[in-house]
């Protein structure tokens, strides 16, 4: 076996090990002992392929980000279909991204350790996997809201619409308790979606149906028994 070959096994073997234990305890709680411990290795090898700690991290996130790249790929609608459709399939796909079996456990667990103590590769994670999101929800939402739709009811709108569906997520295991829920169920998953989805858009056409786009959020507005769907 040549060098290369050698030199790419134990960086194969850093990598699978730190991810198994940033995803598990953190970037600061995570040592490079028990990385290398996990990976076969030592901390010269470390110190070789990635200089450092947090160099090996940023390399551990952008691979798990690449991986969960074509789940992101899916949730981009067709450009042909009607806005409320778009709106369907996106939340659809992300909540399947976010509950499903093939979810990218790794990498949610690395990024909710990133809400709770942010390292400087959390820009990384931005950029690579908020963003794409962000920008795609938000040229659905403005397509709904029509051309008067202000970018900070635009903004508003598509965080409102990714905390319903990330919720789910993030509160898994209270939801559990409270509801006797299994949220990683395909038909739970399915029914989740579409009420949210419908929520969702009930929202939007309250605030954007009746061409005065924003007034909603400048105004009390009381609220009212719906009778029925939106």
């Amino acid at each position: 076996m040549s060098k290369d070959q050698r030199g790419g096994e134990t960086i194969d073997r850093l990598l699978a090990a730190a991810i198994e234990v940033f995803a598990d305890v953190g970037y600061r709680a995570a040592t490079l002992r028990e990385i290398c411990r996990r990976g076969n290795a030592n901390i010269a090898a470390v110190n070789y392929h990635f200089r450092d700690k947090e160099q090996l991290y940023t390399a551990v996130l952008e691979q798990a980000v690449l991986a969960a790249g074509e789940g992101l790929m899916q949730i981009t609608p067709q450009e042909d279909l009607p806005p409320e459709e778009k709106l369907r399939h996106f939340i659809q796909h992300l909540f399947h991204n976010l509950l499903g079996a093939d979810r990218p456990l790794q990498l949610l667990r690395l990024i909710a350790h990133e809400m709770v103590e942010p390292t400087p590769a959390l820009e990384l994670a931005v950029e690579k996997a908020a963003r794409p999101l962000d920008d795609i929800l938000a040229a659905i939402v403005a397509e709904l809201l029509g051309p008067a739709a202000e970018p900070t009811v635009v903004r508003d709108c598509v965080s409102s619409i990714i905390s319903q569906c990330s919720s789910y997520q993030n509160c898994e295991a209270i939801i559990q308790r409270l509801h006797q829920l299994n949220v990683h169920d395909p038909a739970t998953i399915e029914q989740l979606a579409e009420h949210v989805y419908r929520f969702s858009l009930g929202g939007l056409r309250a605030i954007g149906g009746d061409g005065r786009v924003g007034q909603a959020s400048a105004h009390h507005v009381p609220m009212v028994a719906s009778a029925g769907p939106p």
